[in-house]
């Protein structure tokens, strides 16, 4: 009935590479006013921090807070506008393959194993219905949710069909409030899962876990907290990855901020 999101590479990433290029020169050139990238601050708000970062990750994959029905489909019609699949997709490969087999052969995104271009971007052009199919049954609990199989099924049509909408109205907000947000979203979570694991550009580890999994300040701070992986690795249950675990009050996780939303 369900297939993994394949092709995600030359459908999402590299289409949505050109149109952020394109944005990036618009505005330099003065053809976008600057003024627009406070709508590209809030979008990434909303879509990097809410969406994938405290939902998909937090909320849908470790299950810390548990939603009304109204609430899960904000977060997730945000999170589609991020260009990493479903929350199907997503929480089937987090659980399924990254967390109880991090950096072996069976994690799809490990740097240690496969290299730091294959844990960016390679393991998204390796995953189609033919190759590397991720199993749903990994993320059976969503799946019996019609509102995230609805979103499952509908991910490519809302990714790219309200953009364009927007288009007729504001070409300028559509390609700076989603276009680009969408590949900032794609380009800082692939960081996190090269960066999360390879000692390198300010990594450490709070923890010795069964992994390769480090700590990254900078990398923290611009990932809603997704940089602290390390100490994640260590409590994957908690909601705060920061300081909640590691008691270092610098370890500050930005989605705490979205609490008084989830609780």
């Amino acid at each position: 009935m369900f297939k993994s999101i394949s092709k995600i590479f030359y459908f999402v990433y590299l289409p949505m590479a050109f149109l952020t290029l394109f944005t990036v020169y618009c505005l330099f050139t003065g053809i976008i006013p600057l003024y627009y990238l406070f709508g590209t601050l809030i979008m990434w708000t909303l879509v990097s921090g809410l969406g994938i970062a405290c939902g998909y990750h937090r909320v849908f994959s470790h299950r810390t807070h548990k939603l009304p029905v109204w609430k899960e489909n904000i977060i997730l019609f945000f999170a589609t506008f991020a260009g990493e699949g479903s929350s199907i997709f997503w929480t089937a490969l987090h659980r399924g393959y990254h967390h109880p087999y991090a950096d072996t052969e069976r994690d799809l995104h490990s740097p240690v194993v496969y290299g730091s271009w294959h844990a960016y971007m390679g393991w998204l052009i390796q995953i189609t219905e033919n190759n590397v199919t991720v199993n749903v049954k990994y993320a059976v609990d969503l799946l019996r949710k019609p509102n995230h199989v609805w979103f499952h099924k509908q991910y490519l049509r809302i990714l790219w069909g309200v953009p364009l909408l927007i288009c007729l109205i504001n070409w300028q907000l559509a390609f700076t409030c989603f276009f680009m947000v969408t590949f900032i979203g794609m380009t800082q979570d692939n960081l996190v899962n090269v960066l999360g694991h390879t000692k390198a550009f300010f990594g450490y580890r709070n923890f010795d876990t069964n992994d390769n999994s480090q700590n990254n300040i900078p990398l923290a701070y611009l990932t809603w907290g997704q940089g602290w992986h390390n100490n994640h690795h260590k409590s994957p249950a908690s909601y705060d990855f920061g300081s909640g675990i590691s008691g270092k009050w610098w370890e500050f996780d930005t989605c705490r901020l979205f609490l008084p939303f989830i609780k």
